[in-house]
């Protein structure tokens, strides 16, 4: 036992290394392709200070480290398998009895711990950081405040013409009751006249399709703005197209949610019996949670075994097997999304399938390979 756990912990340390570099070089490459740009044009059209900009692109680092953390997993077994197969060690290890799985089950540990951090990050950081970053880009461009959370918050309802209807102003919003609270509304709905409504609270009435204002008042605004009417009320209904799952959606978007909100997200959505585009998008990003992060267990096992070659073997068509991997994963990560999000194929189908197909690519790479060393 002890000379198992003395093999995988030094397979293990020998990963750390080319992944932390991998993973840098590729985040680097990403960021400075697009988010960079993006900061300068910031800087530039804003005068934003570099501090906010800086900040801005250290928010961002932990939803790009997600995706490229498959490609550091990959690049980390791959390179260290190929040294320790031109080392002789690989063939040391089969010669002296020991099977490939025996072999890759540090990689499969490897695997196991770079999923995990992957699945952190993306459920407790990514929630945090990327809702941030992007309301300090609104905030440098606009000088408008900003919220966190679900205070202080603002929505704008847009009819199918795409023509604003309502503008919602929320201190508080309470998901757990679907209530509003010291709520203001603006609404444009009727031609040649403005009103704006303000109330303690507003409850959402899914048997009406609206909100249920309370303890309130009422003002109505002509064309030539002047005040025309002023009224107080206990009670007063406004039918709307702005259900919870909709505010939730503008404080933040399906894959900056955590689990728990998410699948709140959802649960409010299937109360509806037309499905939005928001809703597919949520279903996708569900199943990504669970199927991004294991993405990098069976990207090792690709990697790891790829590596492994009878002597006087070249090595070279291996990298060109690596990129062809790695294009084709995000490739059909990309086209399943964009598929699934149209309604053209089923979230799960869509979040799983690109798994599937590195699950049968490790599969014939390790049988394979099980029977030339």
């Amino acid at each position: 036992m002890k000379k198992i756990g003395i093999l995988d912990r030094y397979i293990i340390s020998e990963f750390w290394m080319p992944f932390i570099a991998g993973s840098g070089i590729i985040t680097g490459v990403w960021l400075s392709a697009d988010e960079l740009r993006k900061l300068f044009k910031l800087i530039t059209i804003s005068d934003a200070p570099l501090s906010t900009a800086l900040a801005i692109f250290g928010l961002q680092l932990p939803e790009i480290l997600v995706t490229t953390i498959p490609i550091g997993v990959l690049w980390g077994t791959f390179l260290v398998f190929t040294r320790l197969n031109n080392d002789s060690e690989i063939i040391a290890m089969r010669t002296s009895g020991i099977s490939l799985m025996r072999v890759l089950r540090p990689v499969i540990l490897f695997g196991l711990l770079t999923a995990f951090a992957s699945f952190v990050i993306n459920e407790i950081i990514v929630p945090f950081a990327s809702p941030l970053a992007r309301k300090l880009e609104i905030y440098s461009i606009y000088k408008t405040p900003f919220s966190l959370g679900q205070k202080n918050f603002t929505y704008l309802e847009k009819g199918k013409d795409k023509k604003l209807k309502r503008i919602f102003y929320a201190a508080k919003y309470n998901p757990d009751e679907d209530i509003l609270k010291n709520i203001v509304i603006l609404d444009f709905t009727k031609k040649g006249l403005a009103q704006i409504y303000t109330a303690k609270h507003a409850k959402w009435v899914p048997i009406k399709g609206g909100w249920e204002l309370s303890k309130g008042i009422s003002h109505f605004i002509s064309n030539a703005d002047e005040l025309t009417r002023v009224s107080s009320f206990e009670e007063f209904f406004i039918p709307s197209d702005s259900t919870p799952a909709k505010l939730i959606r503008e404080i933040s978007r399906p894959d900056e949610m955590d689990f728990f909100k998410l699948n709140k997200f959802i649960s409010m959505q299937r109360k509806n019996t037309i499905h939005t585009d928001d809703f597919k998008e949520a279903l996708v990003a569900f199943h990504n949670k669970f199927s991004r992060p294991l993405a990098c267990l069976l990207i090792a096992l690709v990697g790891a075994p790829l590596a492994i070659l009878p002597r006087r073997s070249s090595s070279s068509w291996n990298y060109v097997v690596l990129a062809i991997i790695v294009f084709q994963f995000y490739m059909t990560q990309s086209i399943c999304s964009s598929m699934a999000e149209a309604g053209r194929l089923a979230p799960f189908i869509a979040s799983w399938f690109p798994n599937t197909i590195l699950f049968i690519i490790a599969s014939f790479i390790i049988w394979r390979k099980s029977r030339l060393v």
